[in-house]
């Protein structure tokens, strides 16, 4: 190739035009917005010609390729070079201007119709081509051009000709804008968004904004204009949502002030949107216009006067099967779900996104924090390990000025007029520096009413205290521990915190949201942030059985990668819900009611809405899973912010284990949502479960208890074995558990029992259980995958009519000491019922441990369980919220999350007792205590083995965890691991539980 633009920092762009608000023009007969269906618009997408280069060096873009691809799309889809996955470090060595000269790159050409009469002028768009291009039409250069993800414009009137014309577009893989493109994302290539021709008269409005001012109770929208032409006469309207005409103007000047007396302002609870129709004897704009204002004042966000609390996540535009091309029935399909699950709020990690995704937010009612095409953190390491001393290395670079400012004036000239956006965001995770403070101040030059917003403020040891902050309007933290915000609050702080990304919600996560939520609401500068993040990034493929496979870092062949990290989501690839995305929901549910006494007070967590508008309370009451009584709270008005009495007397709840549930149903239809659905929930017990000690002394008083059968034991060699009747048990001494649990002549256990204290890591456990690097003290290095028993010697008694098992053991690993003690104690009687005491005493310098408890090996025909506990998906000690208690029946294969990253799932705490079955033989477990519980068809063994789900093989039994405790999920993989009340951290402890057998009605009676 010829040009070189692509490895020179002083050009961005060649015969560009300037940057504009994103708008699709039309003919006044037939106004629309859309690009379909327009006269005005020659859409070029659909299939191309293409030929694809593994070096740059060979191609050319005048050439016409003899292969088919279609645009928009990345060509890794279509077998042309290969996917990447690398978060932090770049794909490139770090040598700006310069990028590899074995630079892949694809050119693609097509023929096109134009009808030329004389005056008009035609326009090229790109929307997004990674990671530049150059244009040629007809053979002729008409421009370059670089970011990835902003829109490109060129006039190409002069090079077309009448009848049929070619473009080509040469697009490189790699460019001197990749050290400003290090997203933590897939990398791929191409053409992946729209690329049009506007038609376009001779003399035409280029570029408006739209700015929106409330005055008292009236409202201002003032329209500034610039034209390609002089003395353009302007009609300019404003409708209301019912077609009606609520301001007009007319006139050549370039600003215009339009007075809406009572206007309806927009917000994400209320969108209401004006439709703007901008018209000039050739050519007419729509557009729409929510009335809103945006600002921080005393320490606050404020949108319209009021406090705003962002729900918000980060999200990527990703697709497991069309990489970063994203159809409007996709976006749709994320906001809706987004939308029904609470969320508010969008940061559009890390580039601007699709233009029409803003058009969507503004229509559906999402705060949007629209981010610059700019992250470097892979400077961070490009020494050779990770030095904060150069974590900024391209805000020092002068030579990067240029780009810096280019990306951020195309980020708010494209999107400046959608009432979404409520901050401008510089970039993510590059540093601080001259470079960024340039793009700041030419952020603010473009528009005063939003915000400003970056995160990334580290400098080296000798820049501190160098630079200003005060061109930042918010404070942006990523992953704090919650004295992080304590401690902020507690100092003299001047502007609104916003928690930029947290909660990471890789695999089984994220765990402590509630705590977040909790802060949220008592600090009001604190206001929200971005969950990390939307879906999970991997890409599709076919098994041999015709199921879909995700793939992730490291299975493309690639030597440079960062594995699953890109599998962080709270949805997975194809967007269906992981139970993370169920936790958030219900933080971010729109009331809250708390119990005080017999008293129940409903807080109202929407910002601009009564609770009566939004809302209907539904109760309902069950007993041991067995609805009693339900019905409806009556009406209440509770404007935002606000907490009252609900006047309202609760329930009696008689019996064991009666709760009051409290659900909160939209109360009329929205954009995306019905009515009636449920919004989120609250829960209450009204009278406690006896324990096991108390029913079992009831059942005595009142002679429930049958009489004992007469038991047998015996010993041979390492195992003694209890007979009674219907049934044999063995236990070995030597590992100090059961190894045979025989019922009616069935063996019910497939392998012996074994103790637990490890669990297979989680994604958020990666580092901690030495899984991942960085960490020298972890669950591997302390021995807990592979403790093993080592017993001391086993007792045998009889008495009351049972028999006594004592089995004091060690819990060891090899070369390590002594993990965990354990005097092991169980009882049979008979009727086969087990009641197990394990006191344990966990040695004092393991400050904490992932599990304890025991595994059961249960026959595979044992596949239901019904269980009274969190449920009904997945639950843990900082990760239930999304559940609830009742009762419920599984299947055990619908009991296992299936991770894309196999991993600890599936387990359910606070459980008060459950029960396997095959139909006719059941087994019950319950405990003095709640507890956990996991029964999956894979060991932990199995799910810590094997990289990828489809790589699994089942255990061929029923694996049942019966956990004393479990430790929370965290958010360990990028954060906190689990806050301090959620670890498990006990000494001294005794778990306690009870195993007894039930009989199907019409089960024959077998002596052993």
């Amino acid at each position: 190739m010829q040009e070189n633009y692509h490895q020179d920092l002083n050009t961005v762009r060649v015969n560009t035009m300037p940057d504009r608000a994103f708008y699709i023009p039309s003919c006044p007969g037939a106004p629309t917005a859309e690009k379909e269906d327009n006269d005005r618009v020659i859409l070029l997408n659909g299939m191309w010609n293409f030929r694809y280069y593994t070096s740059a060096k060979d191609a050319s873009g005048r050439q016409e390729g003899t292969e088919r691809i279609p645009v928009p799309s990345n060509w890794q889809f279509y077998g042309y070079d290969s996917h990447q996955y690398v978060n932090i470090d770049y794909p490139i060595p770090y040598l700006p201007p310069y990028v590899p000269k074995e630079n892949p790159c694809g050119c693609y050409s097509r023929s096109f119709r134009v009808e030329k009469t004389g005056k008009e002028r035609f326009f090229l768009n790109l929307e997004g081509a990674d990671s530049c291009h150059y244009v040629y039409i007809n053979d002729s250069f008409a421009g370059y051009s670089q970011v990835s993800h902003s829109t490109s414009e060129y006039e190409i009137t002069s090079f077309l000709q009448n009848g049929e014309n070619r473009i080509a577009v040469m697009v490189l893989k790699w460019c001197d804008g990749t050290y400003l493109e290090d997203q933590d994302k897939f990398r791929m290539s191409g053409i992946f968004r729209d690329i049009y021709i506007l038609k376009r008269p001779e003399r035409f409005v280029f570029h408006y904004t739209v700015r929106t001012f409330i005055r008292g109770d009236a409202g201002e929208v003032r329209i500034n204009m610039e034209e390609e032409g002089t003395d353009i006469r302007k009609r300019i309207t404003l409708y209301d949502r019912e077609g009606m005409a609520a301001a007009s103007a007319e006139g050549t000047q370039q600003e215009f002030s339009l007075q809406i007396p009572s206007p309806v302002l927009w917000n994400a609870e209320n969108p209401y949107l004006y439709t703007l129709r901008l018209e000039t004897d050739e050519e007419c704009i729509l557009d729409k216009v929510g009335i809103r204002e945006i600002c921080v004042e005393e320490k606050l966000l404020l949108l319209n006067g009021s406090p705003i609390l962002l729900k918000g996540v980060n999200r990527h535009e990703s697709h497991p099967d069309t990489g970063y091309v994203c159809s409007r029935e996709r976006m749709i399909q994320d906001l809706r779900l987004m939308k029904q699950c609470n969320i508010n709020a969008i940061r559009t990690s890390h580039y601007p996104d699709c233009p029409e995704f803003y058009r969507l937010c503004d229509e559906y009612g999402f705060y949007v924090c629209d981010e610059a095409d700019v992250e470097t953190h892979g400077v961070w390491s490009c020494r050779g390990e990770r030095d904060n001393e150069i974590y900024n290395l391209t805000q020092k670079d002068p030579r990067f000025r240029l780009s810096y400012v280019d990306r951020a004036e195309r980020l708010v000239r494209r999107d400046i007029n959608r009432p979404c956006v409520l901050f401008w965001s510089l970039g993510n995770e590059s540093g601080f520096g001259e470079n960024i403070l340039a793009a700041a101040r030419r952020v603010r030059s473009l528009d005063d009413t939003r915000p400003v917003h970056y995160e990334s403020t580290l400098v080296s040891q000798e820049e501190e205290g160098l630079y200003d902050y005060g061109e930042l309007d918010v404070e942006g933290i990523m992953y704090p521990e919650r004295e992080t915000i304590h401690a902020y609050f507690k100092d003299d702080f001047q502007k609104p915190l916003i928690l930029t990304e947290y909660a990471h919600a890789m695999g089984n996560g994220p765990g402590g949201l509630k705590d977040y939520f909790e802060l949220f609401y008592q600090y009001p500068s604190l206001a929200g942030g971005f969950v990390w993040e939307w879906c999970d990034h991997a890409i599709e493929r076919k098994g041999e059985n015709g199921e879909i496979q995700y793939l992730y870092g490291g299975d493309f062949g690639e030597s440079l990668h960062d594995g699953n990290f890109c599998v962080d989501g709270l949805v997975w690839p194809d967007r269906r819900p992981h139970t993370g995305l169920l936790e958030l929901k219900n933080c971010a549910r729109p009331v809250r009611i708390s119990r005080e006494g017999e008293c129940l007070f409903l807080e109202n967590c929407l910002d601009f809405t009564d609770v009566s508008e939004a809302v209907s309370l539904v109760w309902s009451v069950k007993k041991d899973g067995i609805l009693l009584s339900r019905g409806i709270l009556p009406e209440l008005s509770v404007k935002p912010g606000e907490k009252k009495r609900i006047p309202w007397e609760m329930p009696d709840g008689e019996g064991e284990r009666c709760y009051l549930k409290i659900e909160s149903l939209q109360k009329k239809a929205g954009l995306l949502t019905e009515a009636g659905y449920c919004l989120g929930f609250d829960q209450f017990l009204l009278k406690p479960a006896p324990s096991c000690t108390e029913k079992r002394k009831g059942q005595e008083e009142a002679g429930e208890i049958k009489a004992a059968f007469p038991l047998r034991t015996g010993r041979e060699n390492d195992i003694i074995w209890v007979e009674g009747r219907n049934f044999r048990y063995c236990f070995s001494t030597e590992t100090g558990s059961f190894v045979s649990l025989q019922r009616n002549g069935r063996e019910y256990l497939c392998r012996p029992s074994t103790y637990e204290i490890c669990r297979a890591p989680a994604d958020n456990d990666m580092f901690i259980s030495g899984r991942g690097p960085g960490l020298t003290y972890t669950w591997k290095s302390m021995g807990l995958d592979n403790a093993q028993p080592y017993t001391y010697g086993t007792e045998v008694s009889e008495e009351n009519g049972r028999v006594r098992i004592e089995c004091p053991l060690s819990l060891v690993s090899p070369h390590l000491a002594e993990i965990a003690g354990i005097h092991a104690v169980y009882e049979i009687d008979g009727e086969g019922s087990i009641y197990s005491g394990l006191d344990t005493r966990i040695r004092e310098d393991i400050s904490w441990l992932p599990r304890f408890g025991v595994r059961l090996f249960l026959d595979s025909s044992l596949d239901t369980c019904t269980y009274f506990g969190f449920g009904p998906g997945e639950s843990y000690v900082d990760k239930k919220e999304g559940c609830y208690r009742d009762r419920f029946t599984s299947r055990i294969k619908d009991m296992f999350e299936n991770y894309i990253r196999p991993q600890e799932n599936g387990s359910h705490c606070g459980t008060e007792y459950l029960s396997l079955t095959d139909g006719h033989t059941s087994l019950r477990i319950s405990s003095e205590k709640p507890f956990s519980f996991q029964a999956l068809e894979y060991t932990r063994e199995e799910l810590a083995a094997k990289t990828h789900h489809f790589q699994l093989e089942k255990a061929g039994c029923t694996v049942l965890h019966l956990d004393y405790a479990m430790s929370g999920m965290g958010t360990g993989s990028c954060g906190p691991v689990p806050f301090p009340e959620y670890r498990f951290d006990e000494k001294h402890f005794l778990f306690s539980f009870q195993l007894t057998w039930e009989e199907n009605k019409g089960a024959d009676d077998y002596e052993m």
